[in-house]
């Protein structure tokens, strides 16, 4: 068994200097940044990605909510532990950026872990408006905390952090929220939600291209030297985009080898008044079979078209009305074109017309 746990532990330090976790904090980012394009209260609110935070929101060209994000792969890691990097890194960077020009109207900071674990000081820090904690309170935990003599880099960063006085502290506390990620069915429905998809949608598929597309656009910004800034109208452009796609895509009608017909049915329609017409007619054996499964086809496309709502049943009204318009047409000129045929000759060829020849 301890030979067990230690291969677990070697293995964990592997995965740690392995690109792996690195590529997990940037695809996480690009989550965030989705969430907060998609819960954003104002169509002009602009994204940051890696500009000021992790994640930042600007509205009006004013930063108004800056997120660090933790991300870890180890379900037993204490990301936020009293003395983590993590944490007092953190809060470095969020009292640094308030005391610049751009972080003066920054009034909420995020901290996204996705994976919770409950540690003393991120416990108050997340619980300090349900339990009403006083946020002086708060900030004589973190002056304990950090008396405690560790090791010498995390102390120098945490005697930065404690050179504040504690009105700034306490400011800055005020800001926090500590987020912990949802269940990824709670997630996905949020952003469906928030981008007013509609009902119908390939959810998951809309979501996975405007991440695919936001992967695109940071990508590019960074590498033309731009700071990468997405706007909510954008991702809206976007995202009805992705839905027309679909539209059109459930609009166009399958083709005939991916709709099924069953023995079953197939049997039952083989009883309908058109069969014996084609009958009369001396139709061939593979044409009734034919006819019969382009018939069965054409309903079960109307039946997925229609209860979708993509196709209103009135216009299947006026598509029949059209089609027997034509095919009393084609009789007509049929009729007067073969003088001399007989009515099942001058059938077939109706039959042909409308059957073979028609796209």
């Amino acid at each position: 068994m301890k030979s067990d746990a230690r291969s677990v532990s070697r293995l964990s330090k592997i995965c740690e200097n392995t690109a792996g976790p690195q590529s997990a904090g940037y695809i996480l980012q690009l989550d965030r940044a989705l969430h907060h394009l998609a819960t954003a209260t104002s169509i002009e609110d602009v994204i940051a990605v890696e500009h000021f935070d992790d994640v930042a929101v600007l509205r009006d060209g004013k930063l108004i909510i800056a997120e660090q994000d933790k991300n870890t792969s180890n379900p037993s890691s204490k990301v936020l532990n009293d003395r983590s990097r993590a944490l007092w890194r953190t809060l470095q960077i969020w009292l640094q950026l308030r005391e610049m020009d751009e972080g003066r109207d920054c009034n909420r900071h995020l901290l996204f872990v996705n994976q919770w674990v409950a540690t003393p000081l991120a416990t108050l820090l997340r619980d300090r408006v349900a339990n009403a904690t006083p946020t002086l309170d708060i900030v004589a935990a973190l002056r304990t905390k950090g008396a405690k003599p560790g090791k010498a880099k995390i102390d120098i960063l945490i005697a930065d952090v404690l050179t504040r006085d504690d009105t700034t502290l306490s400011k800055l506390i005020e800001a926090i929220e500590i987020v912990g990620a949802d269940e990824p069915a709670t997630i996905r429905a949020t952003l469906a939600n928030g981008l007013a998809l509609h009902p119908q949608a390939d959810t998951d598929a809309i979501i996975d291209g405007l991440l695919g597309w936001l992967t695109t656009k940071v990508r590019t910004d960074w590498s033309e030297g731009r700071p990468a800034l997405i706007s909510r109208r954008e991702i809206l452009v976007q995202s009805h985009a992705l839905q027309d796609m679909q539209k059109k895509s459930r609009f166009l009608p399958r083709a005939s080898g991916d709709v099924p017909v069953s023995v079953h049915d197939r049997e039952l329609a083989l009883a309908r008044n058109f069969v014996g017409h084609l009958g009369r007619i001396s139709a061939e054996q593979e044409d009734i079979v034919q006819a019969v499964d382009h018939f069965l086809k054409f309903s079960i496309e109307k039946h997925r078209l229609v209860k979708g709502g993509d196709v209103p049943l009135a216009e299947w009204e006026n598509r029949s009305s059209r089609l027997q318009e034509r095919w009393r047409n084609i009789m007509r000129r049929r009729s007067r074109e073969m003088v001399s045929a007989s009515s099942s000759q001058i059938g077939l060829a109706v039959l042909a017309e409308t059957t073979y020849e028609w796209e």
